[in-house]
């Protein structure tokens, strides 16, 4: 991530978090002028406002499934080191589109003016295959230049989510039809979860994904992944490194709620 991550300090903190300036008296000798020696080590709890805190944008060709996906975070007071900015389009947007967004929204960020107004740290294109294969590689170019990940799921982002589970490929032929590749994924699931995987549980699962996707991940010549597999771990790691204490402690907080509710089924 950029270098330039900002940290934050409460307000009226200042006299706390800075270095105390300690100074002390020291003599060699009756002959010696006195000389003032300062010191600047202090031994603090490190703060969790100096922490670096990020900006993500997000933008994705689907809708649904993607923004499910991080919703536990954007929506969450408690992972307060990542701020992201999810877009996407009803419709789909194609490859080409979202590098559209992502430069109009890179030029309005860096040209305010406003001391109120984040910079982007980060921006990705989150991008399935299906047809779009040639504008991927059209505007592959592009984002190397312009700094902008590019995250693409060979065929769909359920390949993803699937890696969240799962430690070995799927082994089934794409369905013709694009658009029941989803039902397709829901056979190759673990069986205990009914109704196939949901995206924001997915999540739960983060270290997990990124091990599996990197395990099974391949790329063509022209740097694209081939069937079932994702670079989504790219993102996923930087996010991680933003979100590992709170998304611990969340996990943690979510079993003992469910060993709760367990407990309280077997009493009726």
């Amino acid at each position: 991530m950029a270098d330039n991550k900002r940290t934050y300090i409460k307000q009226g903190a200042e006299k706390e978090l800075l270095p105390k300036r300690v100074t002390e008296d020291v003599h060699e000798d009756k002959l010696q002028p006195i000389v003032k020696v300062e010191s600047t080590i202090a031994y603090q709890k490190v703060s969790k406002e100096l922490l670096p805190k990020a900006f993500f944008i997000i933008i994705s060709g689907g809708e649904v499934r993607e923004k499910n996906y991080f919703k536990l975070i954007s929506k969450s007071d408690s992972f307060d080191r990542i701020k992201i900015e999810f877009i996407a389009d009803p419709n789909r947007l194609s490859p080409k589109g979202m590098l559209s967004i992502a430069q109009y929204k890179k030029a309005f960020y860096l040209s305010s003016q406003s001391d109120n107004v984040d910079r982007p740290d980060e921006v990705f294109l989150v991008s399935d295959v299906d047809d779009f294969i040639q504008e991927l590689l059209d505007i592959k170019p592009n984002c190397v230049k312009e700094k902008i990940h590019l995250i693409i799921s060979n065929s769909c982002f359920e390949v993803w989510l699937y890696y969240a589970y799962c430690s070995n490929q799927p082994n089934f032929i794409i369905p013709p039809n694009i658009n029941t590749i989803s039902w397709e994924f829901k056979r190759w699931v673990p069986k205990s979860i009914n109704g196939g995987i949901n995206p924001v549980k997915a999540l739960l699962k983060i270290k997990q994904n990124i091990i599996n996707a990197k395990a099974n991940y391949s790329e063509d010549l022209n740097g694209i992944p081939v069937l079932f597999s994702t670079n989504m771990f790219i993102l996923a790691e930087m996010l991680l490194s933003l979100i590992e204490p709170e998304l611990n402690e969340f996990i943690k907080e979510q079993g003992i709620r469910e060993n709760r509710f367990r407990k309280i089924a077997k009493l009726k």
